[in-house]
């Protein structure tokens, strides 16, 4: 026989049927602590089903709004929804209910329901819904939903971590600055990597698997170069808040980044470079054609105007003058490049005329070379070589770039080669130089062997092998360019500094980018060898996080917004229109390859609305957090909202919506839902609740009726009315939602000059906790003895009808639920206009001590 259960004074409801909103409303009257737990987040909503409207048409949501509402105000009733019920287990005081709560990113006793999120919402799904789900003003509980899904492969995949669909959802709304704004927050060099960026995030967009990826990197121009067409102006940084100084030596992608990051910390960087311009290797190291030297001048500017300070033309000898830094500066970063060219290796690479890709760009973008009449080789087959070719074609030179690899097969992008075939240069592929021939010192040609792709190694890679039957093969070149990459800088040097150097010539850190010396820190190709614009901006960036940690003994937040790790994507719709990606517009060959001018010219505010409109918008919330600023008022969105597990102990267990609920065996379970084949009968699901309520009260019979050690709350009796007339005037704006006049907060303001107007007062949001808590802090404080109030209520009584809301509701609950304030005190008027505030004021003049009005008495 089993041991009978000793229950806890509680029940459970799962599912909002009418069943399940008759046994809660029947319990709840009685006092019983209950919890009512349901999948959807929106009571109103689920009782509008056809299939539950009443025999004389009217929807039951409509119906019994005065029940529902009553259920949200019951302190004894705890509701939970939206809400996943992942197992239910009997236990010896009745069931243990795990329930899993979803992130609604909205705080539902904060939220007004004045709808400004949504209309400032910029995602626009293929359906023509918005991120933020709203049903109605009617919504129960009175608040709307984010839809979030897993966080986008496009920002997933960015070494930055920018959020790519947050900004071209802004852009699609033509919001340029915000969508700029949005970019900047994680990588402060938008016009350069809007340019020269490898977009990684493109390699993962799921609309390629529809037709082609969105054209980010071109968008991120696009907006960039639109400020630039409309400026505005940069607000400066705050100012040095912190008292330590950081320097920084070098002034590529990586020492940039962590001086931005560093001095939005509020520490004084300062940057060192040697050359006489900012930049590093996006100075001296990429074509003109490519990225024009105003472009990264604008992106500079920004910089700067965070507070930053660079010091140009100032050397910095590593091997003495680092006690010096350490000195004067409380963090040293070294942020040097690898300015250092790699070698062939072969016979001759010393005559005159072989030059490193590198040291000739240093040279050229110094103004030593003006214009190059030679015929010439360029050894390489990266994106830097085919720069370096279309660099040296633009200054007169024949061009022709030697591949190891088969041309299907180079690893350059797909782009750079076409556009140099284009421009005329020539490709001679597989084929490898073994040796550099010259006479008088000065090289004539180079010896090349005939090559082909052999065994792919544990990256895929077909590194070319040589032929050994095939005889070497002699070009005359005038001139050659090594363009096989780049080595540590410190190369062959690693015992001349006092921190540690690795035999590649590269600067050995912890995982921190701390070197072995105290304080100072090393980032970028320095540390890592060459790397990309955004994996070494990434870079600087987290060391920037590491100095901080350092110096604060704190660790760097970033307010990160949350994302469900489990909500998958939408599905691509199987009828959305397959379409093109809109191609960047460029400079004719025959032009371009004569000058420097930019050869891409920019997509047109028409090209980004239709480039834009393709994105999917797969997190569906884009967290471009506009809603955020609209709320700015009363807080109620929260995208750091995370998602939580809540375990109910219940003594009594009523299931009303088998869907929602797992299976659970039992005789002591009460089910309150007939067969799936019977037709909906809402009459017989209110009587089953009220049964099942009953059920309820037997199983609960014997236990304790009220937690030991607590109080019983009541409402004391109201006091009347003073004779003494103190009145005082609140009207409320709902955040603004109904266009809202200056003229009618000065008509508010000059309120008290009137007779017995002691105080007036505009509200942002009443129903608000913090909008009615001031309400009666004030009461209480100035004495008042009438109180009008202009709000969405429309009457002070106890009484719900079908008209109310989860608001109104709300506010009438705060103001007059054990605070002592009486209720024919109050007198409300249904909206906050003028003219009704006006003749509730006369009225209250007039007559005096007592008003009848169709609200309450006065």
């Amino acid at each position: 026989m089993k041991r009978p259960k000793e229950r806890l004074h509680r029940v459970t409801v799962i599912g909002a049927t009418p069943a399940g909103i008759a046994a809660t409303n029947k319990l709840g009257e009685l006092g019983i602590p209950l919890t009512l737990v349901d999948s959807d987040y929106d009571l109103d909503k689920k009782l509008s089903r056809d299939e539950w409207v009443l025999k004389s048409g009217v929807p039951l949501n409509h119906a019994h709004r005065p029940g529902l509402i009553r259920i949200l105000r019951n302190p004894a009733i705890r509701c939970i929804f939206p809400a996943k019920v992942s197992s239910i287990k009997h236990n010896r005081q009745g069931f243990r209910v795990h329930l899993n709560i979803p992130q609604t990113f909205i705080d539902q006793d904060k939220c007004t329901l004045c709808g400004r999120c949504v209309e400032i919402c910029p995602v626009l799904l293929p359906g023509g819904e918005k991120a933020i789900q709203i049903n109605s003003q009617r919504s129960l509980p009175g608040r709307p939903v984010i839809d979030k899904r897993r966080r986008p492969l496009c920002q997933e995949n960015c070494p930055l971590g920018v959020n790519a669909q947050g900004y071209i959802a802004l852009v699609k709304a033509g919001r340029f600055a915000q969508a700029l704004d949005l970019i900047r927050e994680n990588n402060v060099l938008p016009g350069i990597c809007g340019r020269i960026c490898t977009h990684p995030c493109e390699a993962v967009c799921r609309r390629g698997e529809l037709d082609e990826p969105v054209a980010i990197m071109d968008i991120k121009r696009f907006v960039t170069d639109h400020e630039r067409s409309n400026p505005k102006d940069i607000p400066a940084g705050d100012g040095h808040k912190k008292s330590e100084k950081i320097v920084v030596i070098g002034s590529g992608p990586a020492g940039i980044a962590a001086a931005a990051d560093l001095a939005r910390f509020g520490y004084k960087v300062t940057v060192f470079e040697k050359e006489k311009q900012v930049g590093g290797l996006l100075r001296y190291g990429i074509g003109r054609h490519r990225l024009p030297r105003d472009i990264i001048d604008n992106d500079l500017e920004y910089i700067k105007k965070l507070g930053v300070q660079f010091i140009t033309g100032h050397s910095v000898d590593l091997a003495r003058d680092m006690d010096v830094l350490k000195k004067d500066f409380d963090a040293v970063i070294i942020s040097i490049g690898t300015w250092s060219d790699l070698r062939l290796g072969v016979p001759g690479e010393t005559l005159e005329g072989v030059e490193g890709c590198l040291s000739f760009l240093e040279r050229f973008y110094g103004s030593e070379i003006n214009a190059l009449d030679e015929k010439v080789a360029v050894i390489g087959d990266g994106n830097a070589a085919f720069d370096l070719a279309r660099t040296l074609l633009r200054l007169g030179a024949h061009v022709t770039i030697l591949s190891w690899f088969p041309e299907a097969l180079i690893p350059a992008n797909a782009k750079e080669i076409r556009a140099a075939k284009e421009e005329g240069i020539l490709i001679r592929d597989c084929t490898q130089t073994i040796a550099f021939l010259g006479q008088n010192g000065k090289l004539h040609r180079l010896r090349c062997m005939t090559t082909t792709p052999g065994e792919p190694d544990a990256q895929g890679i077909p590194w070319p092998v040589i032929i050994p039957d095939r005889p070497p093969v002699e070009l005359e070149f005038d001139l050659a360019f090594v363009a096989i990459g780049q080595r540590g800088a410190l190369q062959g040097k690693h015992n001349s500094f006092s921190f540690n150097v690795s035999a590649r010539g590269l600067i050995e850190v912890d995982e921190y980018l701390r070197t072995n010396l105290p304080n100072v820190y090393a980032v970028g190709d320095s540390v890592s060898g060459p790397s990309s614009v955004v994996e070494a901006m990434a870079a600087g960036r987290k060391v920037a996080r590491a100095v901080h940690r350092d110096m604060c003994n704190q660790e760097v937040v970033y307010p990160q917004p949350s994302r469900p790790k489990n909500k998958d994507f939408p599905e691509i719709p199987p009828d959305i229109p397959s379409q093109a990606r809109t191609i960047m517009p460029e400079r004719q060959p025959a032009v371009r390859k004569n000058s420097f001018l930019e050869i891409s010219m920019g997509l047109s505010e028409q090209q980004v609305f239709l480039e834009a409109s393709r994105c999917l918008q797969c997190g569906v919330c884009s967290e471009c957090l506009q809603c955020v600023d609209a709320c700015n008022a009363i807080h109620a969105i929260t995208h750091e909202q995370l998602p939580e597990e809540t375990i109910e102990q219940t003594g009594v267990l009523i299931i009303a919506d088998p869907e929602i609920a797992p299976t659970v065996k039992g005789d002591d379970v009460i089910r309150v839902y007939g067969p799936k084949t019977a037709k909906p009968n809402v009459n017989a699901m209110f009587i089953r609740g009220y049964a099942a309520a009953s059920q309820a009260m037997i199983m609960l019979g014997g236990t304790v009726q009220r937690p030991k050690g607590y109080g019983l709350s009541f409402s004391t009796p109201d006091p009347g009315l003073s004779p003494e007339i103190r009145l005082g005037i609140f009207v409320c704006k709902c955040n603004h939602t109904f266009g809202w006049l200056d003229e009618m907060s000065q008509y508010v303001e000059g309120l008290p000059s009137q007779a017995d107007v002691v105080h007036a007062q505009v509200v942002n949001s009443a129903c608000t906790p913090e909008g009615s808590s001031a309400i009666i802090r004030t009461i209480r404080e100035k004495g008042l003895t009438r109180v009008v109030l202009a709000s969405c209520v429309c009457c002070p009584l106890n009484f719900i009808c079908s008209a109310c809301t989860d608001q109104r509701s709300r506010l009438k609950n705060a103001l007059f639920t054990g605070t002592g304030i009486s209720r024919s005190m109050v007198q409300t008027c249904s909206y906050p206009c003028r003219e009704k505030i006006y003749r509730t004021h006369r009225s209250f003049h007039e007559s005096g001590k007592k008003i009848e009005t169709p609200s309450g008495s006065y």
